[in-house]
C-alpha cells in the first residue's frame, strides 16, 4: 500500500510503497497535493505492471489507445463528413471511460462494459439504436486494431453487443425506366446527371459516389479500399456511360449531395413516380438489376455493395419482383 507523506526538511510531498528492506521512497518534487496524488496514481501502476509482469504494449490506458486509433484512421481515410463522424464515436467512448467508476486499462475492456455504453448512450444522451449500432460497429473496428497491435487480447468485446433493433427507413428499388427518364431529362444539369448515374450505375453510397478519385476510377473499373461506411474495398467494372461521364469529385461536400437528392426527387416526381424515394434507393435498384438482369449470386452482390454480411443484402435490398418471378415460372417446360 502506498502512501504521500511530509517531511520536515523537504516542503515537497513524498511518496512510499512497500516494506523493509524493499520499501521505495522517493520525493515527488511538488509540494502540490493534486499534482502528488498523480504521480503517486502513476507510480503506483508501474509498480503494478512490474509484479505482475504486464507487457508494456498491454499497459495502454484507454484514452491511448483511442489516440493511436484515431491517427491511424486519419492516415487511411478521406477527410469526410463521415469520417469526423467516426472520430466523434471514439472520443464520446473514451470521454465515457474516463469517468471515474468506468476507469481501468484498455486490455480490462469486456463485453459487460460496451453493454452499459450502450444503455447509457441509449437512456443518458437519448440517440437512436441506429446511431448507437454505428457506433459500435466503429468500435468494433478499433478493437480489431488493439488486437493486430498486441493492445488487446480477448475477444472483441462488441461482438455479442446488445444492440437494441431499429426500424430503418423502408426503402423500395426505383423502377429502372424512371431513373433513366431523369438523367435524360432536359433540365438535369451534367453534374447532377454524372452523379446520379454513377449511383445507378455502380450502386455506390451517395458518399462515395460523390467523391470518386483519379486514382479510384480506372480505365475498366472503379476501385475504393475503403468505401466510407464499412471501410470495405469494393471493384465494380466500369459501365461505357459512366467511361463518356466526368465523373471525378462530382460532390464531394454533404450539402451539394443533399441538393442533387432534392433535385432527383423532384425530377421523379415530374415524371409521375410518386413512391416516395431518395438517392440511396437507387443501392436497392442497382442489387435487384444485379440480381433479375445479371443473375448475380448475393455474395458477389454483397461485395458490390460493400455490404458487412450477406443478410443484408438478402434481407433489405433484396425486394420481391413478381414479374420477374413470373417470367421464370413461364419459361419452364
Amino acid at each position: 500500500m502506498s502512501r504521500l507523506y511530509r517531511r520536515g526538511d523537504s516542503p515537497n510531498w513524498w511518496y512510499t510503497e512497500g516494506t523493509p528492506p524493499n520499501r521505495i521512497m522517493r520525493s515527488t518534487g511538488t509540494a502540490s497535493l493534486k499534482l502528488a496524488k498523480i504521480l503517486k496514481k502513476k507510480w503506483d501502476e508501474e509498480l503494478f505492471f512490474k509484479k505482475n509482469n504486464i507487457p508494456q504494449n498491454q499497459r495502454m490506458t484507454i484514452h491511448d489507445v483511442c489516440e493511436k486509433y484515431k491517427i491511424n484512421m486519419l492516415s487511411k481515410s478521406k477527410n469526410t463528413a463521415y469520417t469526423k463522424q467516426k472520430l466523434g464515436y471514439i472520443n464520446r467512448f473514451n470521454d465515457y471511460m474516463r469517468l471515474e467508476k468506468n476507469r481501468k486499462l484498455f486490455i480490462e475492456i469486456n463485453a459487460a462494459d460496451i453493454d452499459r455504453y450502450i444503455v447509457y448512450r441509449m437512456a443518458k444522451s437519448k440517440v437512436s439504436s441506429k446511431t448507437v449500432e454505428d457506433e459500435i460497429r466503429v468500435l468494433g473496428k478499433m478493437f480489431e486494431y488493439a488486437t493486430k497491435y498486441q493492445y488487446y487480447e480477448n475477444t472483441n468485446p462488441t461482438e455479442n453487443a446488445d444492440i437494441p433493433i431499429h426500424k430503418g427507413k423502408k426503402r423500395i428499388p426505383i423502377p429502372p425506366q424512371y431513373v433513366l427518364q431523369a438523367i435524360k431529362d432536359k433540365k438535369t444539369s451534367e453534374r447532377d446527371k454524372a452523379y446520379w448515374s454513377i449511383c445507378f450505375y455502380t450502386g455506390l453510397r451517395a458518399s462515395d459516389a460523390g467523391a470518386l478519385t483519379k486514382n479510384q476510377v480506372l480505365k475498366d473499373r472503379i476501385v475504393i479500399h475503403d468505401t466510407e461506411k464499412t471501410d470495405i474495398p469494393v471493384e465494380i467494372p466500369l459501365h461505357p456511360k459512366l467511361q463518356a461521364m466526368n465523373i471525378v469529385n462530382v460532390y464531394t461536400k454533404k450539402d451539394d449531395r443533399d441538393s442533387s437528392r432534392e433535385r432527383f426527387q423532384k425530377t421523379l416526381r415530374e415524371l409521375g413516380y410518386t413512391v416516395k424515394a431518395d438517392i440511396h434507393c437507387l443501392r436497392h435498384t442497382f442489387n435487384m438489376m444485379m440480381l433479375t438482369e445479371g443473375g448475380l449470386s448475393s455474395k458477389d452482390r454483397k461485395a458490390m455493395l460493400a455490404h458487412s454480411n450477406e443478410e443484408t443484402t438478402a434481407d433489405i435490398y433484396t425486394h420481391q419482383d413478381f414479374d420477374f418471378i413470373a417470367k421464370k415460372i413461364t419459361s419452364l417446360d
